[in-house]
């Protein structure tokens, strides 16, 4: 039987984890060690904003007592991820560089996006279980150390997602500076909690009827020593979470380590964490709950075993893409009509254009992308939309769009109306990702010329290349004498980034 060995490496806020997996086609992903610090490098780092000279020397040691492993077990490959506190240190770059240079080990920072993708990877990778339950509306409630995310499935879809700072470290911490000077310590954190906690029910959730609810998290594998609350540790119901609120409600982290059996510093996680799932409950009345222990290291098993081809996940993401890129457009008031058009004759040209841009499916996804969001900044600004567009495109996060594809996207809406190369920003990128954003934005540019007046005049159109020129053949019998006009200004471009000249054909 033919296997790798794969180990994922978390550097986390509260602790610091490697577990080490077997992948095979025929057995799947098989976790066969599991190395766990705590180690609190959230604490210092959310207050100061950079990790001190004693926590980097603490990793370093950590890490290379990792690599040490690694070695034992003869790994074929590892990824290591650092996640909220590095994400927010000043310092982030001069840290990794000390890592890699004391350890040999390549760390990489996620984003928030890109973590929350992979721990719904894992998710996903339970195949008919998440499968069944999202098929009826469902929240997703993932507390992290530093932040929380709240996403929502309807039919199958993920359609929205939102993030806010109540992670269960940042919670702590916070809490902690103010409890000698307070007696109702538990009523002022969920005030706290419910600062954020209430503005994403009024905005995402009070409309909405959510069937389940699935909560994952740092702390959910501790919930699950509570046998008379948790069903087999991964089912429970809202009378029995509450029963399990109720009763850690007021105990100090001495009284509910002692209790679930676990470390004070890990005692002290429980309650923020679980206020947070607590409200969620109250703001979406969902009765059954789903918690599997999935981790952000078994994400990054799935991830690698999806690469390597060992592993088929059911689930589709584009999908889910997809839906959250329309859920914008709707927020945003974009004329539907007219997105469509522009998306669906884009996809077009890039089609008929393959051998002169040499884009794969995944530019051409992120057209889709770009085309759905290309007009959203009207809402805010119609005289000058493109900066507001990139703001809400980079503002608004799409789990399954790492944080490199958010932006190619911003700027490629952001340049269909702005002069290219206006300003400096476009010289951060590689060569590749700017040239992909020339490539994408020109394409945009054409195909939102052809319905200028927003009249959906050119539903049927053909796409050819003939003798250096890029014909667009329309059957149409209406006047498109604004669109022919409007196409002649936006067609300059297009022509300087692919040496094909755009022209109409209009046939009755």
């Amino acid at each position: 039987m033919a296997y790798s060995t794969f180990a994922a490496i978390d550097i986390g806020s509260s602790c610091m984890e490697m577990v080490i997996y077997e992948i095979s086609r025929d057995y799947g992903i098989k976790k066969i060690d599991h190395v766990r610090y705590n180690f609190e490098l959230g604490k210092n780092t959310y207050e100061t904003k950079e990790v001190d000279f004693e926590d980097v020397e603490k990793m370093c040691d950590i890490l290379y007592g990792f690599s040490e492993i690694m070695k034992d077990y003869c790994i074929d490959d590892y990824r290591a991820f650092a996640t909220s506190a590095l994400r927010e240190a000043k310092n982030a770059v001069r840290v990794l560089d000390r890592i890699k240079v004391r350890t040999g080990l390549d760390v990489e920072i996620l984003s928030n996006s890109e973590q929350r993708f992979i721990i719904y990877k894992a998710l996903a990778a339970k195949n008919d279980k998440f499968n069944k339950i999202i098929e009826k509306s469902t929240a997703l409630v993932d507390v992290g150390a530093g932040s929380a995310q709240v996403s929502m499935f309807n039919n199958g879809t993920l359609v929205t997602t939102q993030n806010v700072r109540l992670g269960a470290v940042r919670i702590s911490n916070i809490m902690s500076a103010m409890s000698q000077n307070i007696v109702n310590y538990v009523d002022i954190m969920r005030e706290y909690i419910d600062n954020d906690m209430v503005t994403l029910n009024e905005l995402f959730l009070k409309s909405k009827k959510i069937h389940n609810i699935i909560f994952v998290g740092d702390c959910v594998p501790y919930y699950a020593r509570m046998k008379e609350f948790f069903d087999d540790g991964e089912y429970t119901t809202r009378h029995k979470f509450k029963s399990f609120f109720e009763k850690i409600y007021h105990e100090n982290d001495e009284q509910i380590a002692s209790l679930m059996n676990i470390e004070e510093n890990q005692a002290k996680l429980i309650l923020p964490s679980a206020m947070v799932y607590m409200r969620m409950l109250d703001f979406t009345q969902a009765e059954d709950i789903w918690m599997p222990q999935v981790s952000l290291c078994d994400g990054m098993a799935v991830e690698h075993a999806q690469k390597t081809k060992r592993f088929e996940l059911k689930h589709d993401f584009n999908a889910d893409i997809l839906a959250a890129a329309k859920n914008i457009s709707q927020r945003y008031s974009i004329r539907g009509e007219h997105v469509s058009l522009v998306e669906k004759n884009a996809l077009l040209i890039f089609d008929s254009i393959k051998k002169y841009h040499g884009l794969s499916e995944r530019e051409r996804f992120l057209l889709e992308i770009a085309c759905i969001l290309h007009d959203c900044g009207q809402y805010i600004n119609m005289l000058n939309p493109e900066q507001c567009s990139y703001s809400i495109i980079m503002s608004t996060e799409i789990i399954g769009l790492s944080h490199k594809e958010r932006e190619i996207i911003a700027n490629v809406v952001k340049y269909n109306t702005m002069a290219f190369d206006a300003d400096d920003a476009l010289w951060s990128f590689d060569k590749k990702d700017y040239l992909t954003i020339a490539k994408l934005t020109a394409i945009l540019r054409v195909s939102n010329s052809l319905d200028r007046g927003h009249r959906q005049k050119f539903q049927d159109i053909d796409v050819a290349v003939e003798d250096n020129k890029l014909v667009i053949t329309a059957h149409t019998f209406e006047d498109i004498t604004l669109e022919k006009s409007y196409f002649m200004e936006r067609v300059e471009f297009f022509e300087e980034v692919y040496g094909l000249k755009p022209v109409i054909r209009r046939k009755r």
